[in-house]
């Protein structure tokens, strides 16, 4: 757990807790019992903490959130380190995140290895640090690189000039020996233990730190970030309260998230996307390596988005289509995505050319010969893929995998009209003018563990979120978020208004509402058609097709390019129902019907995937529709928010809604499974 040796009177603590040293209560323990016998040892002169692996420390032991803690917690292992009278030497290696970074700034003196990275992903939790970072930080580094630190998450490399001040010296040779060195130093030169909490270079210049509090401030969003509001109440407090004083007003702030709901959803999305990364498929075959994308592109912007992330991230594509004025298209898209990289700072033009140099642009299907996989996305349907996957057949190379981006999953067909259906599997991004990582990857009956492995790895790589699904029609996502529509469409059919509809459901969290995100879709989309949502049929019907033509419920323009709502949109709904001539009877709706009402027939659709066997567990469709539609990531998906609002409330609104006999509002029996065992959704992740 922890190595004690002392050489030359510097006492090394050599952290030995694989694989990242996480700062579990047993490792807290040994590090604090190991600084009372060196500062007890009157030949040690100075103290080293090292890491004894590749990693300083990775952190807390976020098992531990919410439950009692033993002595000492993290906040009293680096006040000890901070309060020791003998100076401590920290040596950072790998990436040095979230608790393990709070221990480096108890420090009083920090040595890193050049390869060396900081980060303090708390936020993304719903938690914030608790063990004086907040109050440290600051004073070594400024308000503006600190809440950078806290805020964003990002890593951030050692050598940056933006951390400098946090580092002592930087090594590219032995880092335990650097650091060895600089406690010698330290011993030769008399120089003292100097606390972090008096260091003064970050908050010396008040108007700069002001500054760069307003700074943050300006960028925080004030739904669901109440971690990230209170790390910055916390770091406003750095230079007017006293150091103590700081350290517990951090804390209480550290102990109310901890318990919050906001907090344990976060904490269950961030275990979600990790279970859904555990794909069976792992266990059965090892993914190919993939040195080449191949994409078939259509008038969708689909394929021209998996390029670019592919691009981006140092794949080299192939891209092709049958159309010429596609593959123009799709080549105008990307070119014009890389200039608004380069023009915002995202690229340097070396960088974009470097980029740009992966791409390869060909009007004949035989340039994707060499590819490793092969992504169809034409989006015109089954006959089309199924015509383009035979003609991929023949050319691709053996053991490569095509991949067709089709929602309604219908590759079965398609697979079967080539010489190796194991190698066919399905594919969705959904595409809803978003800033969404989410995909789905549709096993189908024939598909192959090899193929399946292949394509979710590659996925993971180019920067998306994959989730595992049967092929069915709409998959995951699209039956989710239809089943909202239809709930939404069935309240404006009891008197709401559609648009007040989205304003309340954007308000409950929704990057956009359900009608917008339909409108987004297209109204004819699978997972809408699943769910029998009328009202948008017909308005697909009379042209009003969604986002893409320009009318949906909404009306789009340059001028309103997230749509203005639409006298015309209500005509026809209210025709429409007028027509249906079903006997419902008006009743008084409160935003807590409309968020009650989506939220029941969300979790109803998911209980009904879950039995298909669509979906393989509740997590995996809170990881796609958080990443995919929109879904707040900070109420934990719609199956934890079915656990969270009660499931015998939402079971009960589901039989009140379907008393007029529609069989989309029955309860599955799921509910009653879970209830009558005192369970919730959760139970059933594993």
């Amino acid at each position: 757990m922890l190595e004690y040796s002392v050489e030359g009177g510097v006492a090394i603590l050599s952290m030995n807790h694989p694989p990242t040293n996480a700062l579990t209560a047993e490792l807290r323990t040994a590090v604090y019992d190991a600084l009372q016998d060196a500062l007890a040892d009157k030949m040690v002169g100075a103290i080293a903490l090292v890491g004894s692996g590749a990693e300083f420390s990775a952190g807390r032991d976020y098992s531990e959130l919410g439950k009692p803690i033993a002595h000492p917690n993290l906040a009293e292992l680096c006040a000890a380190i901070e309060a020791a009278e003998k100076p401590v030497v920290a040596g950072l290696s790998g990436t040095v995140m979230g608790g393990g970074l709070e221990l480096a700034w108890a420090c009083h003196y920090r040595v890193a290895h050049s390869s060396a990275k900081v980060a303090m992903p708390e936020v993304a939790l719903g938690v914030m640090p608790g063990a004086g970072g907040t109050q440290r930080a600051p004073r070594l580094l400024g308000a503006d690189t600190a809440l950078n630190i806290l805020l964003s998450g990002v890593l951030m490399p050692i050598t940056s000039a933006e951390v400098a001040g946090m580092v002592d010296d930087i090594t590219d040779g032995d880092l335990r020996e650097a650091t060895v060195l600089f406690g010698l130093t330290c011993i030769a030169k008399y120089h003292p233990a100097r606390r972090t909490s008096d260091a003064t270079q970050g908050i010396a210049d008040f108007d700069a730190f002001q500054a760069g509090v307003r700074k943050w401030e300006a960028r925080i969003e004030p739904r669901g970030q109440d971690a990230a509001l209170a790390i910055l109440e916390c770091v406003k407090a750095v230079p007017l309260l006293p150091f103590e004083v700081g350290l517990e007003f951090e804390r209480e702030r550290f102990e109310t998230l901890v318990t919050s709901d906001q907090s344990r959803a976060l904490r269950h999305v961030a275990l979600a996307e990790r279970r859904a990364a555990r794909l069976p498929e792992l266990h059965q075959a090892e993914a190919r390596p993939v040195k080449s994308l191949g994409v078939v592109v259509g008038a969708d912007r689909v394929g021209a988005d998996l390029a670019l992330a592919a691009l981006q991230h140092g794949s080299n594509v192939v891209l092709t289509a049958q159309v010429p004025a596609a593959l123009e298209l799709a080549q105008r898209r990307i070119e014009a995505a890389l200039q608004r990289m380069v023009s915002g700072g995202h690229f340097a033009d070396a960088t974009g050319r470097e980029v740009r140099a992966r791409l390869r642009v060909e009007s004949d299907f035989v340039a994707l010969s060499g590819a490793d996989v092969v992504i169809e996305a034409v989006g015109q349907g089954r006959e089309i893929s199924r015509q383009i996957a035979a003609q991929l057949d023949a050319i691709v190379k053996e053991e490569a995998v095509i991949a067709v981006h089709d929602p309604a999953a219908q590759i079965g067909p398609v697979a079967q009209a080539t010489g190796s259906p194991q190698d066919v599997v399905g594919l969705y991004v959904p595409n809803l003018h978003l800033r969404t990582s989410g995909a789905e990857v549709a096993v189908g009956k024939s598909t192959g563990p090899e193929a399946v492995a292949t394509l979710f790895i590659m996925l993971g790589e180019i920067g998306f979120l994959p989730v595992r699904a049967k092929t069915y029609n709409g998959l995951i996502g699209q039956n989710v978020l239809g089943a909202c529509v239809r709930a939404a469409e069935d309240l404006v059919r009891i008197g709401a208004d559609p648009y007040e509809i989205d304003r309340v459901m954007h308000t409950w969290g929704f990057t956009i509402g359900p009608f917008q995100i339909a409108d987004a879709l297209g109204l004819n989309a699978p997972g809408l058609r699943t769910a029998q949502a009328g009202i948008s049929t017909v308005l697909y019907r009379m042209g009003r097709e969604g986002r893409g033509a320009q009318r949906g419920w909404y009306q789009y323009s340059q001028e309103h390019p997230f749509g203005a709502s639409d006298a015309d949109a209500l005509r026809i709904a209210q025709a429409t129902i007028e027509d249906e001539a079903k006997s419902v009877s008006k009743v008084g709706l409160r935003g807590v019907d409309i968020q009650k009402t989506c939220l029941a027939a969300m979790a109803n659709a998911g209980a009904r995937l879950l039995r298909m066997g669509v979906a393989s567990k509740p997590s995996d469709i809170d990881v796609a529709m958080i990443h995919g539609f929109g879904f707040p990531r900070w109420r934990g998906g719609p199956m934890l928010a079915a656990d969270d609002h009660g499931l015998v409330d939402l079971r009960n609104h589901l039989r009140t809604m379907a008393a007029q006999g529609d069989a989309f509002w029955k309860p599955e029996p799921l509910f009653d499974t879970l209830i009558k065992n005192g369970r919730g959704f959760g139970a059933l992740n594993g």
